[in-house]
């Protein structure tokens, strides 16, 4: 046998001013919004960002970079100035200045060289010499300390004839400084 509990039809009803009390009561207790600390990034939405750094060429409608969370996928960087020039006519001279454009996308989605933790580096020459030069170029733009996994791959042809170098690569932005809470 099961038991029902029956309870007059008054007592099922609460008042207005039952429900006022009751809602005003669980706000008063509600804890409040979780807060960013001051030098402390904020969680990144999942959703993707285009990232465009106004100094960097790229294909017209398409991102120097893409940041979803905390990482952020750069665009094969290639060795031109602001202007759309190729700069360089050696290797070190266009490695260094992929790598510049390579760094300022990564600053402008709010990162550090530092967070570099892969390049892929595509050379017309991939001779013993030339990945040489690429790493050191490499070690002195983006620091010793943490040098990011590197991949070398020789290809036939880059975007322009003159173009020795194309850099892609991933960084992985760490939320503990402070210059991430701004864009630069």
């Amino acid at each position: 046998m099961r038991l029902i509990p029956h309870f007059p039809r008054t007592t099922m009803r609460p008042t207005a001013a039952a429900l006022l009390t009751i809602g005003l009561t669980l706000t008063a207790c509600a804890p409040p919004a979780p807060r960013t600390p001051p030098g402390v990034m904020p969680t990144p939405s999942a959703t993707p960002e285009r990232i465009v750094a106004p100094s960097v060429p790229t294909l017209d409608g398409m991102p120097a970079a893409v940041r979803v969370g905390f990482t952020v996928q750069v665009s094969g960087m290639v060795p031109v100035d602001s202007a759309g020039r190729l700069v360089g006519t050696d290797l070190n001279g266009q490695v260094r200045q992929a790598l510049g454009n390579f760094v300022t996308v990564v600053r402008a989605a709010r990162g550090v060289p530092g967070d570099v933790v892969r390049l892929t580096v595509y050379l017309r020459d991939p001779s013993t010499e030339a990945v040489e030069t690429v790493r050191t170029a490499i070690l002195d733009v983006l620091g010793k300390d943490a040098p990011p996994a590197l991949t070398v791959v020789g290809v036939s042809a880059l975007p322009e004839a003159a173009m020795r170098v194309m850099i892609e690569g991933t960084a992985q932005l760490r939320s503990e400084f402070p210059d991430r809470t701004r864009r630069p």
